[in-house]
């Protein structure tokens, strides 16, 4: 297996959520591909909380693109300057008013790696409490619950739950909860 080379990259977009390329790609039989459009973006959180009773902090949010409302975990873009984990405390605050004790890592995947330059880092968070009120972004009306695994399990069978990228979160987080009870 063998690297595509970039011979050129023309930015066509670039502003503070995205930056797009459309790039002229060598493949490794000398072939090239003109344009190869990538979308360079900055590199989200998904927080993977459950309360002392087992249940996970969910939220519901209504998601333009597909106009439809959601229920996902808690998380968003790592803002510049900062680390993962500290992007995904500020985001499980910021959107549910809760802060945890214990964090963990569960690693990182990417988001599209065909198209995008961005990864998803996981995170275990556990000893949860309510800190204060949510402090939203102009652009979030948000809705925060606990679920039961079961429930959400349910939630991504009537495409409720329905995000791809949560979903795998999600079962990525089930997996690191299963392999710290068995410790």
């Amino acid at each position: 297996m063998k690297y595509w080379e970039t011979l050129s990259s023309k930015l066509l977009i670039d502003d503070k959520w995205l930056k797009l390329t459309a790039d002229t790609c060598q493949l490794p039989d000398g072939r090239t591909i003109e344009p190869y459009y990538v979308l360079h973006e900055a590199g989200w959180v998904h927080v993977f909380a459950q309360a002392d009773d087992g249940s996970i902090l969910t939220v519901k949010q209504f998601r333009y693109a597909a106009k439809e409302i959601c229920i996902e975990l808690p998380g968003g873009v790592i803002d510049e300057g900062e680390t993962p984990l500290i992007a995904a405390q500020r985001e499980l605050l910021e959107e549910t008013g809760y802060s945890a004790i214990h964090w963990q890592s569960v690693g990182a995947m990417y988001a599209n790696p065909a198209r995008q330059t961005n990864t998803i880092h996981l995170f275990f968070a556990t000893g949860l409490s309510l800190m204060g009120q949510q402090q939203l972004d102009v652009s979030e009306d948000i809705e925060f619950n606990f679920l039961s695994i079961r429930e959400i399990q349910q939630k991504i069978e009537s495409n409720e739950f329905s995000q791809a990228l949560h979903i795998a979160s999600f079962y990525r987080g089930l997996h690191a909860l299963t392999l710290n009870t068995n410790k």
